[in-house]
C-alpha cells in the first residue's frame, strides 16, 4: 500500500472534511507540493464548460484571480483530463509561456508569484466520461509518470471521501420535512400525486402542496428535478 493511502486508511470514521483536508495537504508534501484542489467538471459534454473548484487550500484571492483570468477554462488542461486516465504533469511555461522582461505575461506571473511552478491534474474518471480531477501544485521539479501514476488511486479515493463527508453533512441539516421526504421518496418510485394521496391516506392537493414546498426548498424547477437533488445531497437517506 502506498505511503498516501495509508494516510487516508488512517482517517476515523465517520470522515470529517476538515480532517480529509489535513491528509490531502499530507499527501501533498509526499509529492514535494504544498498546494492541493479537487475539481468536478459540471457540464462534462459542453466545450466552453469550465472545472469547478470543490475543495482545497489555495487562497481565496488566488482562486480569485486565478478564475478572473479564465484558467480554470483553460482547454488544453480540460482536453488532457478528459482525454484518458493518464495524469497530466505539468509546469509554468509548458502551459503558459516564460515570463520575459517586459512582456506581461499574466498568468505564469500570477502562478510563479504564488509558488506554483509545477504541478499534476490527476482525472477521476467514470465509466464513460471525465468527472474531475485532484490537482497538487508547489515550487518542486515536475513529477515523473511514473510517481504522477501514484496518485490514480489516491485521487479516486479522495473525491469519494469528500463525497460522503458532504452526504453526511447535507443529511444532518436535511430541510425538508418528514412528509416532503415521504412524497419525494415516493415520487421517486414514479408515483403520482393522487398515488402519493392513496399511500399516505392524504388528499392529492395535500401531495401537491408537499411536493411543491420541497422543490422550492431544494431550489429545483419541477418535482423531477427536486426528486434528483434530494437524493443526490443526501435529504432521502
Amino acid at each position: 500500500m502506498s505511503d498516501a493511502m495509508t494516510i487516508l486508511q488512517s482517517l476515523e470514521r465517520p470522515w470529517e472534511e476538515v480532517h480529509l483536508a489535513r491528509a490531502a495537504e499530507q499527501i501533498a508534501l509526499l509529492y514535494g507540493y504544498r498546494r492541493f484542489a479537487l475539481f468536478t467538471l459540471p457540464a462534462a459534454d459542453d466545450n466552453r464548460a469550465s472545472l469547478s473548484f470543490l475543495f482545497g487550500n489555495w487562497e481565496l484571492s488566488f482562486l480569485a484571480a486565478y478564475e478572473k483570468l479564465g484558467l480554470l477554462r483553460f482547454s488544453p488542461v480540460i482536453r488532457a483530463l478528459k482525454a484518458g486516465p493518464a495524469p497530466f504533469v505539468w509546469d509554468v511555461e509548458m502551459l503558459h509561456g516564460a515570463e520575459e522582461e517586459g512582456e506581461p505575461n499574466p498568468p505564469a506571473h500570477l502562478l510563479n508569484s504564488h509558488g506554483f511552478h509545477s504541478g499534476v491534474y490527476v482525472p477521476i474518471q467514470g465509466m464513460t466520461t471525465f468527472q474531475g480531477a485532484l490537482a497538487f501544485a508547489g515550487e518542486g521539479p515536475p513529477l515523473s509518470e511514473e510517481r504522477a501514476a501514484e496518485l490514480q488511486l489516491p485521487a479516486f479515493a479522495i473525491f469519494g471521501m469528500l463525497a460522503a463527508c458532504r452526504f453526511e453533512e447535507n443529511r444532518k441539516s436535511n430541510p425538508l420535512s418528514t412528509r416532503e421526504r415521504d412524497c419525494l421518496k415516493l415520487a421517486m418510485l414514479g408515483k403520482t400525486s393522487s398515488e402519493i394521496g392513496t399511500i399516505l391516506s392524504l388528499s392529492e392537493y395535500t401531495i401537491s402542496q408537499y411536493l411543491s414546498s420541497a422543490t422550492r426548498k431544494v431550489n429545483a424547477s419541477n418535482r423531477t428535478h427536486a426528486v434528483a437533488i434530494a437524493a443526490q445531497m443526501g435529504y432521502l437517506s
